[in-house]
Parts: structure tokens; C-alpha cells; sequence
């Protein structure tokens, strides 16, 4: 499989988030967990779902990505020390975002 050419994918939909076009990003990244069951890279389409509900203040939706995101996460199993460190910097990110989310309601 050329990664090259996936890791691309994940910089476009990376791009249309920065641009604020989150429901696009967030259908490109769901695309590509689909697309490549075995791609290192594929926690960070699951976050990435999460936090683009996240920007666009649907919460609700946004919680249950990110906890999608976080046993994904438990379930893998090989993973390199690099890998560990990018999910744990991820993982962060989406704890602090699930506080954020759960600060907003009051739960």
C-alpha cells in the first residue's frame, strides 16, 4: 500500500479543517477509517471525527466520537512506542475536550 499517497488524504482533510469546513473534513476522515483497516493513522481519523463535532458545537455527537476514539484505542494491540506516544498525545487532547464539552452542560 502506498502511504504516501493515504497520508495525503489526511493532510486534505486536515486542510479543510483549518478552513472551517468541518462536516467535509469530518466526511473525509470517516472515509479513510473505512478505507484503510490497517493504517497506523487510523486513531487519529477517529479523533478527528470527534473533534470536528467538537467545532461544530454538536457536543452530544462529539462525546460519543471521542469515546469511539478512546476504545479504538484500548483495542489495539502491536503497537509501536511511536505510535503509543501519538495516542496518548491525542488522548490528552480529547480528555481535554471532553472537560470542555462536560464543563458546557454541567455534567
Amino acid at each position: 500500500m502506498n502511504y504516501r499517497y493515504v497520508e495525503s488524504e489526511l493532510i486534505l482533510a486536515q486542510e479543510l479543517q483549518k478552513a472551517g469546513e468541518y462536516e467535509h473534513s469530518r466526511q473525509m476522515y470517516k472515509k479513510f477509517y473505512g478505507k484503510y483497516p490497517k493504517h497506523p493513522m487510523r486513531f487519529k481519523a477517529l479523533f478527528e471525527v470527534a473533534d470536528n463535532l467538537y467545532y461544530e458545537k454538536k457536543y452530544k455527537e462529539a462525546l460519543k466520537s471521542y469515546d469511539k476514539f478512546f476504545k479504538y484505542c484500548d483495542e489495539q494491540d502491536n503497537v509501536t512506542a511511536e505510535e503509543i506516544s501519538w495516542i496518548k498525545a491525542y488522548g490528552n487532547l480529547a480528555y481535554s475536550r471532553i472537560k470542555a464539552i462536560r464543563k458546557i452542560y454541567s455534567i
